[in-house]
Protein backbone atom coordinates (compact mmCIF):
# COMPACT_ATOMS: atom_id res chain seq x y z
CA UNK A 1 0.00 0.00 0.00
CA UNK A 2 1.28 3.53 -0.96
CA UNK A 3 2.40 5.26 1.95
CA UNK A 4 4.80 8.10 0.66
CA UNK A 5 5.92 10.25 -1.92
CA UNK A 6 9.09 11.10 -2.74
CA UNK A 7 9.87 14.33 -5.19
CA UNK A 8 13.07 15.17 -6.96
CA UNK A 9 13.31 18.80 -7.27
CA UNK A 10 14.89 20.24 -10.13
CA UNK A 11 14.00 19.96 -13.63
CA UNK A 12 10.26 18.18 -11.62
CA UNK A 13 9.02 20.43 -8.88
CA UNK A 14 10.72 23.60 -10.54
CA UNK A 15 11.51 24.66 -13.98
CA UNK A 16 14.96 24.65 -13.25
CA UNK A 17 17.27 22.63 -15.46
CA UNK A 18 16.98 24.61 -18.10
CA UNK A 19 18.55 27.52 -16.75
CA UNK A 20 21.18 25.54 -15.28
CA UNK A 21 22.03 24.20 -18.46
CA UNK A 22 21.92 27.80 -19.63
CA UNK A 23 24.46 28.63 -17.40
CA UNK A 24 27.50 25.14 -17.64
CA UNK A 25 27.13 25.99 -21.61
CA UNK A 26 27.77 29.95 -21.24
CA UNK A 27 31.01 29.09 -18.60
CA UNK A 28 31.87 26.58 -21.44
CA UNK A 29 31.12 29.54 -24.17
CA UNK A 30 33.54 31.95 -21.67
CA UNK A 31 36.35 29.87 -22.19
CA UNK A 32 35.92 29.17 -25.74
CA UNK A 33 34.65 25.56 -25.53
CA UNK A 34 31.82 23.99 -26.45
CA UNK A 35 29.10 21.67 -24.29
CA UNK A 36 26.88 20.84 -26.50
CA UNK A 37 23.34 19.50 -25.55
CA UNK A 38 23.67 16.13 -26.08
CA UNK A 39 27.16 16.01 -23.84
CA UNK A 40 24.75 17.88 -21.15
CA UNK A 41 22.48 16.00 -20.57
CA UNK A 42 24.78 12.92 -18.96
CA UNK A 43 24.90 15.54 -15.96
CA UNK A 44 20.69 16.28 -15.78
CA UNK A 45 20.34 14.83 -11.71
CA UNK A 46 23.94 14.18 -10.73
CA UNK A 47 25.49 16.21 -8.15
CA UNK A 48 28.05 19.15 -9.22
CA UNK A 49 31.64 17.51 -8.35
CA UNK A 50 30.35 14.32 -10.78
CA UNK A 51 29.83 16.35 -13.26
CA UNK A 52 32.63 18.61 -13.06
CA UNK A 53 34.84 15.89 -12.68
CA UNK A 54 33.68 14.67 -16.04
CA UNK A 55 34.12 18.36 -17.63
CA UNK A 56 37.20 18.59 -16.50
CA UNK A 57 38.34 15.00 -18.25
CA UNK A 58 36.52 15.73 -21.39
CA UNK A 59 38.10 19.46 -21.97
CA UNK A 60 41.29 18.16 -19.87
CA UNK A 61 44.04 21.38 -20.47
CA UNK A 62 41.74 23.41 -22.06
CA UNK A 63 39.26 24.01 -19.09
CA UNK A 64 40.08 25.88 -16.05
CA UNK A 65 37.56 24.77 -13.53
CA UNK A 66 38.05 27.17 -10.75
CA UNK A 67 37.04 29.81 -13.05
CA UNK A 68 34.20 27.83 -15.12
CA UNK A 69 32.56 27.00 -11.89
CA UNK A 70 32.66 30.66 -10.78
CA UNK A 71 31.15 32.15 -13.86
CA UNK A 72 29.01 28.95 -14.38
CA UNK A 73 27.12 29.99 -10.57
CA UNK A 74 27.13 33.80 -11.07
CA UNK A 75 25.49 33.44 -14.65
CA UNK A 76 22.65 31.16 -12.57
CA UNK A 77 22.23 33.37 -9.85
CA UNK A 78 21.62 36.01 -11.92
CA UNK A 79 19.67 33.99 -14.42
CA UNK A 80 17.49 33.01 -10.93
CA UNK A 81 17.38 35.98 -9.13
CA UNK A 82 14.09 36.93 -11.41
CA UNK A 83 12.14 34.06 -9.80
CA UNK A 84 11.90 30.28 -10.66
CA UNK A 85 8.69 28.67 -11.45
CA UNK A 86 7.49 25.98 -10.22
CA UNK A 87 5.95 23.06 -13.04
CA UNK A 88 2.88 23.09 -13.90
CA UNK A 89 0.24 20.50 -11.72
CA UNK A 90 2.72 20.59 -8.94
CA UNK A 91 0.13 22.73 -6.79
CA UNK A 92 -3.00 20.36 -7.45
CA UNK A 93 -0.52 17.17 -6.80
CA UNK A 94 0.50 17.97 -3.48
CA UNK A 95 -2.52 19.21 -2.74
CA UNK A 96 -3.99 15.54 -3.55
CA UNK A 97 -1.07 13.85 -1.32
CA UNK A 98 -1.63 15.94 1.47
CA UNK A 99 -5.46 15.19 1.19
CA UNK A 100 -4.67 11.08 1.26
CA UNK A 101 -2.51 11.47 4.12
CA UNK A 102 0.80 10.64 2.66
CA UNK A 103 3.79 11.33 4.16
CA UNK A 104 6.32 13.54 1.46
CA UNK A 105 10.01 13.99 1.17
CA UNK A 106 12.09 16.00 -1.61
CA UNK A 107 15.19 13.82 -2.45
CA UNK A 108 17.39 16.13 -4.90
CA UNK A 109 20.99 16.49 -5.96
CA UNK A 110 21.19 19.97 -5.17
CA UNK A 111 22.12 21.57 -1.91
CA UNK A 112 19.88 22.47 1.07
CA UNK A 113 20.55 26.43 0.07
CA UNK A 114 19.30 25.55 -3.22
CA UNK A 115 16.52 23.85 -1.96
CA UNK A 116 15.53 26.75 0.37
CA UNK A 117 15.89 29.35 -2.01
CA UNK A 118 14.01 27.92 -4.69
CA UNK A 119 10.91 27.54 -2.13
CA UNK A 120 11.42 30.88 -0.22
CA UNK A 121 8.95 32.82 -1.57
CA UNK A 122 6.51 29.75 -1.06
CA UNK A 123 5.00 27.52 1.85
CA UNK A 124 5.60 23.97 0.18
CA UNK A 125 8.80 23.54 2.34
CA UNK A 126 7.77 23.19 5.68
CA UNK A 127 5.16 21.17 4.61
CA UNK A 128 7.78 17.99 3.36
CA UNK A 129 8.34 15.24 6.15
CA UNK A 130 11.82 14.96 5.25
CA UNK A 131 14.55 16.60 2.77
CA UNK A 132 17.41 14.54 1.58
CA UNK A 133 20.01 16.70 -0.24
CA UNK A 134 23.08 16.47 -2.05
CA UNK A 135 25.05 16.98 1.71
CA UNK A 136 23.25 13.95 2.95
CA UNK A 137 24.90 11.65 0.84
CA UNK A 138 28.60 10.69 -0.45
CA UNK A 139 26.88 9.05 -3.83
CA UNK A 140 24.71 10.89 -5.74
CA UNK A 141 22.22 9.48 -8.01
CA UNK A 142 22.29 7.08 -10.12
CA UNK A 143 23.04 5.09 -7.03
CA UNK A 144 20.21 4.50 -4.63
CA UNK A 145 21.55 6.25 -1.78
CA UNK A 146 19.48 9.11 -1.09
CA UNK A 147 15.95 7.27 -1.92
CA UNK A 148 16.93 4.79 0.55
CA UNK A 149 17.79 6.88 3.07
CA UNK A 150 14.40 8.51 2.38
CA UNK A 151 12.00 5.65 2.96
CA UNK A 152 14.62 4.03 5.77
CA UNK A 153 14.15 7.11 7.94
CA UNK A 154 10.35 7.92 6.72
CA UNK A 155 10.38 4.15 8.46
CA UNK A 156 8.51 2.92 5.30
CA UNK A 157 9.26 0.04 2.96
CA UNK A 158 10.59 0.50 -0.82
CA UNK A 159 7.91 -0.50 -2.38
CA UNK A 160 5.70 1.83 -0.23
CA UNK A 161 6.91 4.96 -1.61
CA UNK A 162 6.27 6.32 -5.21
CA UNK A 163 8.96 7.78 -6.11
CA UNK A 164 8.50 10.88 -9.04
CA UNK A 165 11.44 11.80 -11.04
CA UNK A 166 12.28 13.61 -14.18
CA UNK A 167 15.53 12.17 -15.58
CA UNK A 168 16.80 8.90 -16.17
CA UNK A 169 20.00 8.88 -13.50
CA UNK A 170 17.48 9.82 -11.61
CA UNK A 171 14.77 6.89 -12.28
CA UNK A 172 17.62 4.65 -11.81
CA UNK A 173 18.10 5.52 -9.01
CA UNK A 174 14.79 4.79 -7.53
CA UNK A 175 14.67 1.73 -9.32
CA UNK A 176 17.72 0.33 -7.75
CA UNK A 177 16.64 1.39 -4.35
CA UNK A 178 13.31 -0.83 -5.07
CA UNK A 179 10.91 1.87 -5.10
CA UNK A 180 8.19 2.16 -7.95
CA UNK A 181 8.75 5.25 -9.91
CA UNK A 182 6.98 7.78 -12.48
CA UNK A 183 8.46 9.49 -14.68
CA UNK A 184 7.55 12.87 -15.66
CA UNK A 185 10.36 14.22 -18.32
CA UNK A 186 11.57 17.61 -18.84
CA UNK A 187 14.84 17.78 -21.00
CA UNK A 188 15.97 14.22 -21.84
CA UNK A 189 13.67 11.77 -23.34
CA UNK A 190 13.60 8.29 -21.18
CA UNK A 191 15.93 6.13 -21.96
CA UNK A 192 15.01 2.59 -23.09
CA UNK A 193 15.57 0.77 -19.53
CA UNK A 194 13.10 3.16 -18.06
CA UNK A 195 10.14 2.83 -20.21
CA UNK A 196 10.68 -0.71 -19.85
CA UNK A 197 11.01 -0.19 -16.01
CA UNK A 198 8.72 3.10 -14.95
CA UNK A 199 5.68 4.82 -15.44
CA UNK A 200 6.28 8.09 -18.23
CA UNK A 201 3.73 10.20 -18.19
CA UNK A 202 3.28 13.79 -19.91
CA UNK A 203 2.87 15.99 -16.86
CA UNK A 204 2.42 16.32 -12.98
CA UNK A 205 -1.23 16.45 -13.34
CA UNK A 206 -1.20 12.75 -14.64
CA UNK A 207 0.15 11.18 -11.94
CA UNK A 208 -2.92 11.64 -9.27
CA UNK A 209 -5.32 8.88 -11.41
CA UNK A 210 -2.05 7.09 -10.74
CA UNK A 211 -1.71 7.70 -7.46
CA UNK A 212 -5.64 6.09 -7.23
CA UNK A 213 -4.33 3.49 -8.74
CA UNK A 214 -1.73 2.32 -6.28
CA UNK A 215 -3.64 3.34 -3.62
CA UNK A 216 -6.38 0.63 -4.62
CA UNK A 217 -4.07 -1.97 -4.96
Amino acid sequence: MLKAVLFDMDGLIFDTESIYKLSWQYAASEQNLDLSDDFYQQFIGVQDPECERILAEYFQDALDLSRYKQVRDDHFHRLRSNGIAFKPGFDQLFQDIKRRGLATAIVTSSHLTEVKYNFATSNYLPQFDLVITAEDVERGKPCPDCYQMAYTRLGFKAEECLVLEDSNNGVIAALAAGCPVVMVPDLVAPSDEVNTEAIVLNSLEQVIPHLNMLIEQ
